[in-house]
């Protein structure tokens, strides 16, 4: 059952984080209370009447008086010591891959690599302006928060690659991570999920593309609707009357495989387009406006899914182009660089890659 939420008070708490900036505080009508925090990273909270000795007092739809507010500081704290993860990666040994040919680290030296490639810039014959091959930039927590990383950097460097295979011919396919947020939870997709069973699912079920499957940001059924669905005018219901499409294009791949390592990386993205890695995010990544990242943390807990589109150097520091999937505003457009060869952020110990199959 949904329940309308009703702010009730707004508090900026320039605490430790950024994250702690801007706190929402509203009541819905379960008199459940909770706690918005701006953190992408981070959804919101539950706060039930008492909790940590806090007394919230409703009359309507103004605060009146909230006792302990040291217990919301508590909770701000407590919410932003960790980011919270997108991805649930089992164990490398776990995982089910399908490799059906060489993988371009077999058949490519990497002396041969240019110093800087870019799948968003590329020089092709017969035209006169370099081509982009790569597809729309995302934004994983719209209409509302969900840990979905896993789903859009899969189908993110996936869609790159049938766009790359397509020659970049109109119209541009994006495929729709809400089905796999569909199909393969157990109703808990938006906590993360594998990217490498991901690939595994549209290798075997194959996946829609956006248009069929708009996303979401919650999990839904995973039957012939939520793979692929239509509606019917009716302004006066417009939900009652959607149904299931029955005709629509499914999209496979027919192999798909890890990748660790720059020189692997370079020769993979070069050679068959983007490939999804995982990635530590703490707060200056999150903060990232321009510029090489770089930075002394020596995290190795994987939390976030990106997809890497290529490489350069700037300044002399080496780097690789990350989009990332928290909208255009976040980075340079939805991008950043972040320092390549030295496993920065652990960006290069665990990416998987896909083939199409068209």
């Amino acid at each position: 059952m949904s329940h309308t939420k009703k702010i009730i008070g707004i508090f900026s708490f320039n605490l430790i984080r950024d994250s702690c900036y801007l706190k929402k505080l509203y009541l819905d009508d379960s008199l459940v209370y909770y706690l918005k925090t701006t953190d992408r990273n981070i959804p919101e909270q539950k706060i039930m009447n008492g909790f940590f000795g806090t007394e919230i007092i409703y009359n309507s739809g103004k605060m009146m008086r909230i006792q302990f507010i040291a217990a919301l500081l508590v909770v701000c704290v407590s919410m932003s010591v960790a980011h919270q993860s997108c991805v649930k990666r089992k164990p490398i040994e776990q995982r089910r891959t399908h490799v059906i040919s060489p993988v371009p680290s077999d058949y490519i030296n990497y002396e041969d690599l240019p110093s800087y490639f870019d799948w968003r810039n590329i020089t092709s014959e017969g035209y006169d302006a370099p081509r982009s091959f790569v597809t729309v930039t995302r934004n994983q927590h719209l209409p509302q928060y969900c840990g979905s990383c896993w789903a859009f950097g899969t189908t993110s460097a996936l869609g790159d690659r049938i766009k790359i295979a397509r020659n970049a011919q109109f119209p541009e396919i994006d495929l729709a991570p809400q089905v796999l947020l569909n199909c393969m939870g157990s109703g808990d997709s938006c906590d993360g999920g594998d990217p490498t069973e991901a690939y595994e699912y549209i290798l075997n079920k194959g996946i829609s593309d956006e248009t069929c499957a708009p996303y979401e940001a919650i999990d839904n059924e995973c039957n012939a609707e939520g793979i692929c669905k239509n509606c019917n005018y009716d302004l006066s219901d417009p939900t009652a009357k959607c149904f299931a499409q029955t005709t629509y294009t499914t999209y496979f791949v027919k192999e798909h495989g890890l990748v660790n390592g720059t020189e692997a990386m370079m020769a993979e993205i070069y050679a068959r387009g983007s490939i999804a890695c995982g990635v530590v995010v703490e707060d200056a990544f999150e903060s990232y406006s321009s510029g090489v990242f770089t930075t002394n943390s020596q995290s190795t807990e994987i939390n976030h899914e990106i997809s890497i589109v290529g490489w350069g150097t700037l300044n002399g520091i080496d780097y690789w182009i990350v989009r990332n999937s928290w909208g255009t505003y976040w980075g340079q457009l939805g991008y950043a660089l972040v320092q390549r060869g030295v496993n920065l952020i652990q960006i290069e110990s665990d990416c998987d890659w896909a083939v199409p199959q068209l």
